[in-house]
């Protein structure tokens, strides 16, 4: 009798664990990149990796996918850094820095933060850029502050371009 409590408290602690740390997307990269901190070399003969509430992905010198289990996407450019966890069953994918490209099967499909903002989704596909310290830029953002669309215009962004959420563009570029 002792021995069949033990064995099922070791198992509800086992489980307890494994719920803890709950899967919420995999990533995938033709390069290195890092995952919760650790260096991962890719072409190794494994695919895709498991992404964990709360890990950290940082992009190496290619593009980091990581794909939500409903098959949503985002991108992460070379050099991007951001982490992913869950809201109830929602996947939270924050971006701290660089930029993304994001695929999405709805508009609910993945809650998006940039920084520390909440990025309201009017369309299932866009950009996301995050320069450290500067904030979201992308080209209707910057035909704005700037001076509107005459402005985008005269810097060779058409005026569809500027107010459609095209690439994004930083200040520092």
């Amino acid at each position: 009798m002792l021995r069949t409590v033990k064995i099922l408290f070791v198992s509800a602690v086992v489980s307890s664990l494994a719920l803890g740390q709950s899967q919420v997307a995999t990533v995938s990269s033709s390069s290195s990149f890092t995952l919760r901190g650790a260096s991962i070399t890719t072409g190794q003969g494994v695919p895709d990796w498991p992404v964990l509430a709360g890990d950290t992905i940082k992009a190496g010198n290619s593009p980091v996918v990581v794909t939500f289990p409903d098959g949503s996407t985002i991108t992460l450019d070379p050099g991007a850094e951001a982490t992913v966890s869950l809201s109830g069953q929602t996947p939270v994918f924050r971006l701290v820095k660089g930029s993304a490209h994001y695929s999405l099967k709805s508009l609910t499909s993945v809650q998006i933060i940039s920084g520390n903002q909440g990025v309201t989704l009017t369309s299932v596909t866009g950009d996301l850029g995050r320069s450290a310290g500067r904030g979201i830029w992308t080209p209707v953002h910057t035909a704005v502050i700037i001076g509107g669309a005459g402005t985008a215009a005269g810097l060779g962004v058409g005026v569809s371009q500027a107010t459609s959420g095209g690439r994004s563009v930083s200040p520092s570029h």
